[in-house]
């Protein structure tokens, strides 16, 4: 499949559709981190953006560029929690009926929170993309995909727009990847605005359907992606993220769930930053020496999102 990847002025388009319905999040210094590595190092805060990740970006965008009649047919989308409460807060911002697939082993916080802002939850055992898929089409309701889908991508390009224009001497750029639509967003701004930026893809070692995709050459399925990060559990890509992370990513690496825990820990106790898991991947890469960190450099940490449990917020702390 043929793929026309985003460019500069349909990722400014979709920041100006989507406007004030999102937060425009603070790039802050870390600076315990600066000088721990050396570097300057900055944290992108999307765990301050509405619903607690950067998921609503490309699903207000998305939703925005929907034929009418596509859009009042009602949402469905599937996901293990951040982009579930991104759709249903599009949906009741908008007025649209959401129904969202979720695994039935998804974080009790998102769940709740989730149906809290009025989305049906369907709980799926297992093949919950298959489980998706049908739902809609029996009930003629509209996907609205996670990341495989050019207005998510072009949505989620708010974050690396943003990112630039607070540090637009940035050297490295590291992004959490689950299905690959953050990535491909931050990428795609990044590496057109500084080209000789470096832009870093990190997944969990056990839900690591990108690296296996970019191996085989073509988009991949991983039958049972689980990791302590579960924002980054996906257990597809697809050919729009795929794309994009051929042309605009330097590479992907692989971090063990141990090494994101840690990471985790870093951020709540030496930066004070309440993020959940997946957030903590691009650190983890960072203090497992798996990406290392040229020193004086210019380092960027996009925090994907805090919507984190409690107890495992309390067991970091």
């Amino acid at each position: 499949m043929s793929v026309a990847l985003t460019t500069l002025e349909q990722a400014r388009a979709a920041a100006d559709r989507v406007g004030d319905r999102v937060v425009r999040t603070p790039t802050t210094p870390a600076r315990v981190l600066s000088d721990r590595f050396g570097a300057t190092v900055f944290l992108k805060r999307e765990l301050e953006q509405r619903t607690g990740s950067f998921k609503v970006r490309g699903s207000f965008n998305a939703a925005l560029t929907m034929p009418a009649s596509s859009l009042a047919a009602g949402l469905l989308a599937f996901s293990a929690g951040n982009h579930a409460m991104a759709v249903a807060h599009v949906g009741a911002t908008l007025g649209v009926p959401v129904t969202v697939c979720m695994p039935a082993h998804a974080v009790v916080r998102k769940i709740d929170a989730t149906r809290a802002l009025g989305a049906e939850v369907v709980l799926v055992e297992s093949d919950l993309v298959g489980t998706a898929n049908r739902l809609a089409a029996e009930r003629g309701l509209t996907l609205l995909h996670p990341f495989d889908d050019p207005a998510v991508v072009a949505g989620h390009a708010g974050v690396g727009l943003e990112l630039v224009a607070d540090v637009p001497n940035v050297d490295l750029v590291l992004v959490p990847v689950g299905g690959g639509g953050l990535i491909s967003g931050v990428a795609t701004a990044v590496k057109r605005l500084v080209p000789t930026a470096r832009v870093i893809g990190v997944e969990p070692e056990t839900s690591d359907v990108v690296s296996l995709s970019l191996a085989a050459g073509h988009p991949s399925t991983l039958a049972a992606p689980r990791s302590i990060a579960d924002g980054l559990t996906a257990p597809i890509t697809g050919d729009v993220p795929f794309a994009h992370i051929q042309s605009f990513v330097d590479s992907v690496v692989r971090v063990p769930d141990e090494a994101i825990l840690a990471a985790l820990g870093t951020l709540v106790r030496e930066e004070g930053i309440p993020a959940e898991p997946a957030a903590a991947a691009g650190l983890a890469a960072l203090e497992t020496g798996l990406v290392p960190v040229p020193a004086g450099a210019t380092v960027a940490l996009v925090i994907s999102g805090g919507n984190v449990a409690p107890d495992l917020l309390a067991q970091v702390s």
